[in-house]
């Protein structure tokens, strides 16, 4: 399979502009252990390969991952996340699984989400979200077949 453009990011020039919000996010507080674990979720939500691909192979490098990545599709059964972890990833569904009206995220997520995450983490913790969630319509619509940020 190949690639039906160039990453749009690229073509109109923003991914400066990504790449300064991931950085913020990256000093939001949130580990980086529990981003890989989120992005994955999302790229499984939304089949996207390159995101699924990225993901198991960052985690191969990274001794914290590498054994509860391949549970992260089945977080909820799997016993193998802590708390805020799983917190994290039921928040990463509900945006993810948009449903009608501001009912996707109900009052006890957001919660559990105020318990376990200062502000500034919950911050980067949603722009994080978000963005796989836009990388992951991106990679779709175009058929991205490998990252191409450069």
């Amino acid at each position: 399979m190949e690639s039906r453009m160039k990453n749009p990011a690229l073509v109109l020039g923003v991914n400066p502009a990504i790449q300064t919000m991931m950085g913020s996010i990256y000093q939001s507080g949130i580990s980086v252990e529990l981003l890989e674990y989120v992005g994955l979720r999302v790229g499984q939500i939304n089949n996207c390969e390159l995101c699924i691909g990225e993901a198991i192979v960052k985690s191969k490098d990274n001794p914290s991952t590498r054994d509860r990545i391949e549970q992260v599709l089945n977080w909820k059964k799997s016993g193998a996340f802590k708390e805020d972890e799983e917190v994290a990833l039921e928040l990463t569904e509900a945006i993810t699984y948009l449903k009608e009206k501001y009912d996707s995220v109900p009052d006890e997520l957001w919660e559990k989400v105020e318990k376990h995450f200062e502000e500034k983490e919950r911050a980067g913790l949603i722009l994080f979200i978000s963005i796989m969630n836009m990388f992951t319509r991106l990679n779709v619509a175009t058929r991205q077949v490998q990252a191409d940020w450069e």
